[in-house]
């Protein structure tokens, strides 16, 4: 059970600094799609990095991880994140008042 925590945590880690890293910035400034876009790559990029490092500090420092655990909590909270943000619709009357 250790390891689903363990990997829900980290998929936890990584979705959470793309979401600050996209969404937070000052609403003055307008982007272009070029800049848009690049953005949206060194976030993904970021989340990658990061969930790459934090499994090797697991597998490093853990002795009683289970592989396959870690994998399944991992996949899971990328999944609800990823659905969540799909199924997460804001009205358009919201948007353009």
């Amino acid at each position: 059970m250790f390891s689903v925590f363990a990997g829900a945590s980290i998929g936890a880690t990584g979705v959470g600094y793309a979401a600050w890293r996209v969404f937070w910035r000052p609403t003055q400034r307008v982007l272009s799609g070029t800049s848009e876009l690049a953005t949206l790559y060194r976030a993904e990029v970021g989340k990658l990095a990061i969930i790459g490092g934090l499994c090797a500090v697991f597998f490093s420092l853990s002795d009683e991880l289970v592989v396959s655990g870690l994998v399944v909590g991992l996949l899971l909270s990328l999944v609800v994140s990823s659905l969540s943000a799909i199924l997460c619709k804001t009205p358009l009357a919201l948007i353009t008042e």
